[in-house]
């Protein structure tokens, strides 16, 4: 009898142990947690290229937001510094590559539609894309833009304002509602539930502005 009254403590006892296990953080978390915002400034950069982190930035920059909130406005700024000086990296690459090289990559058809954004938009086109979440291809866009030519300055104002607007609303959004923010995302259905939605309102936002820009000109060279 007191036999099996041990072996029940144990067991409930190891139970135990392992439930806290698994709700303690994991290595990778706490070295992100113990170096803050110079850790994301590297992921940033990374999250910019053509290889992809699949959203881990955008989680880790809220998860650092929700941990301290009153620092939530470093944890932007570091997050939008790397990712502008990994836009720009791309940019650079557009321009030494030739278009067949991005054509190999991601097709002709994907090639010529965003090389329309860019030439018809310009500024709109790199702000819209680096604002949109994952999976939209906004490195792509970064690199066409060093391929086509888009004027140096236009291209660093627009991925400035896009990715600091962005990282500043997540940073702030996680920093008010804490662990409820990161309870929401934990389940990647919802994180892929609201990154269509906000591409896809980006989206239609963008062709709509467009329409109506090109509604004047149209007519002021319909009268001449």
């Amino acid at each position: 009898m007191a036999l099996n009254f041990n072996l029940s403590q144990a067991v409930l006892a190891a139970a135990a142990q392992a439930k806290k296990a698994a709700a303690a953080p994991s290595t990778p978390l706490m070295l992100v947690r113990h170096f803050g915002g110079i850790a994301l400034a590297p992921l940033a950069v990374l999250d910019s290229s053509i290889i992809p982190t699949f959203g881990s930035l955008d989680l880790l920059t809220g998860w650092l937001a929700v941990s301290d909130p009153n620092l939530w406005w470093y944890y932007a700024l570091m997050s939008t510094a790397g990712s502008l000086i990994g836009a720009f990296l791309m940019y650079r690459m557009g321009q030494k590559m030739e278009a067949w090289w991005i054509e190999k990559k991601i097709g002709k058809k994907r090639l010529k539609q965003i090389r329309d954004a860019i030439e018809h938009h310009g500024f709109g086109a790199i702000f819209v894309c680096t604002i949109a979440p994952p999976p939209f291809p906004t490195s792509w866009f970064f690199v066409v833009a060093g391929a086509f030519s888009l004027p140096r300055k236009k291209f660093i104002a627009a991925a400035l304002a896009g990715r600091a607007l962005r990282y500043g609303l997540l940073t702030l959004v996680a920093a008010h509602y804490g662990r409820h923010f990161l309870r929401y995302l934990r389940h990647p259905l919802h994180y892929v539930l609201i990154s269509v939605i906000i591409t896809a309102s980006l989206i239609a936002a963008a062709i709509l502005f467009g329409k109506r820009k090109a509604r004047p000109q149209s007519a002021a060279t319909t009268e001449a």
